[in-house]
């Protein structure tokens, strides 16, 4: 796939994703797919491997943002079959609170499919909001 058309999977798959559409997100995915969050948040950080444990973490983040996020893709960068993201997500947490944080997406393709996603973001403002008020 040219660098274009990865690009154009890993924003129409962030699109699905992130609107709730997770049949066509899932269609997108290779099998062996695998998603890591460094850091050392027991419940957000971690090696997620295979479409089942990626689901399992969809539908907790899902319990997080009762109302859904809101994705403000500001850049995306793509090299062979690598692309990265920039976005800003927003939405209203569980507890109550306004979430806003800053996220880079790096998205590996391989044969048409996202194989691999490293998404770094700012945990400890994650687990600071997301604490009871």
């Amino acid at each position: 796939m040219s660098v274009e058309s990865n690009k154009q999977l890993v924003t129409d798959f962030w699109k699905a994703f992130a609107g709730g559409d997770i049949k066509t997100a899932f269609a997108m995915l290779s099998d062996e797919v695998s998603w890591l969050i460094p850091g050392n948040l027991p419940e957000l950080s971690g090696l997620r491997k295979g479409k089942a444990e990626i689901l399992n973490f969809a539908r907790t983040a899902a319990k997080t943002f009762p109302s859904g996020l809101r994705s403000e893709i500001r850049r995306v960068y793509g090299d062979g079959e690598t692309v990265l993201v920039e976005m800003t997500n927003r939405g209203k947490l569980f507890n109550g609170r306004d979430y806003e944080n800053e996220y880079c997406f790096v998205f590996e393709i391989e044969g048409g499919k996202i194989r691999r996603v490293r998404e770094y973001v700012d945990t400890h403002k994650v687990h600071e909001l997301s604490a009871s008020a």
